[in-house]
């Protein structure tokens, strides 16, 4: 069975009403609370992503876990907190952190190179380097404090 992965690119609201749903769904056809391996098949999402939201679902008591020897099976608990849930997936606070970062890498790096050529050490650095690759004996290399 091929699963979409849907669940990675939704909103925890948005996942917790298709979880929800995928209980009552199944509730309905088959008249009995599903395991995850039955949600896996009624929502064709992986069984890694339900365990995973499951979790989440039954700290915030909006689904409950009815565990009954090796078994597990979920139910509906107080489906109205969903509502309490944030409604922005995960992507945009990713998207802006990874703007933030990039922001202040580009302000570190103007930093650095401003510093550089106000000291006139960007000349010598260079400098040197044009130095070092036209003549490389005339390197002088630093005496090795343990010899």
């Amino acid at each position: 069975m091929r699963y979409n992965g849907l669940m990675s690119s939704r909103s925890m609201y948005q996942s917790a009403h298709v979880f929800i749903a995928g209980i009552r769904v199944f509730e309905h056809l088959h008249g009995r609370p599903p395991a995850l391996k039955d949600l896996s098949d009624t929502l064709k999402m992986s069984e890694e992503e339900l365990s995973l939201l499951s979790r989440k679902l039954v700290d915030e008591n909006i689904a409950t876990m009815i565990v009954s020897g090796a078994e597990c099976r979920y139910g509906i608990g107080d489906h109205a907190r969903i509502e309490s849930l944030p409604r922005e997936g995960e992507a945009p606070r990713m998207a802006e952190e990874i703007s933030q970062f990039q922001d202040r890498r580009q302000s570190r790096l103007k930093e650095l190179e401003k510093s550089l050529s106000e000291g006139g050490e960007k000349k010598k650095v260079f400098g040197d380097l044009e130095k070092a690759l036209k003549d490389p004996s005339s390197i002088q290399k630093k005496k090795n404090p343990l010899d």
